[in-house]
């Protein structure tokens, strides 16, 4: 047998399903070999912890003096207040309600005029109106100004 074998068959030993043959062969390769020597001492630590020992037997009484110890570990625990979900929703939810009709009346920020896009006035230019005189219009105005202005 292999050690794969061994190792297989290593619970079953520990627990006795096993044939005395098989079992000579399993302990006579756990002598032999350490890791398998390693794996078997491992489960039956294992097992050896993991088993129940034997229940003794209960007291007459055992279950009434349980029971009356619970209802007294129960007596003598404080309840804690529950949070009243019923009574502070609706206290918050008016408070906000009171709250914002005080912001729309009192506190909202007044409209204010939006600056409306005018039209630009463009000045017309003086001198543009010169330029559209004809040669002569335009010596008659030059004439006018000198006459005006140098007394000419």
């Amino acid at each position: 047998m292999n050690c794969l074998d061994i190792q297989d068959k290593i619970t079953d030993l520990l627990l006795g399903q096993i044939d005395p043959q098989e079992k000579a062969l399993i302990l006579e390769h756990i002598a032999k070999c350490p890791l398998c020597a390693e794996d078997f001492n491992f489960l039956s630590e294992c097992i050896n912890v993991c088993a129940c020992p034997e229940f003794e037997e209960i007291d007459e009484n055992y279950w009434e003096e349980f029971v009356v110890s619970i209802h007294q570990k129960i007596s003598y625990e404080k309840p804690r207040p529950k949070f009243r979900y019923r009574t502070i929703i609706p206290i918050v939810l008016s408070a906000m309600g009171v709250f914002g009709i005080i912001y729309f009346l009192f506190l909202k920020p007044q409209n204010r005029e939006v600056a409306q896009p005018r039209e630009l006035e463009i000045q017309p230019d003086p001198y543009q109106e010169i330029y559209e005189l004809t040669p002569e219009e335009q010596k008659e105005f030059i004439r006018m100004i000198n006459q005006k202005y140098f007394g000419e």
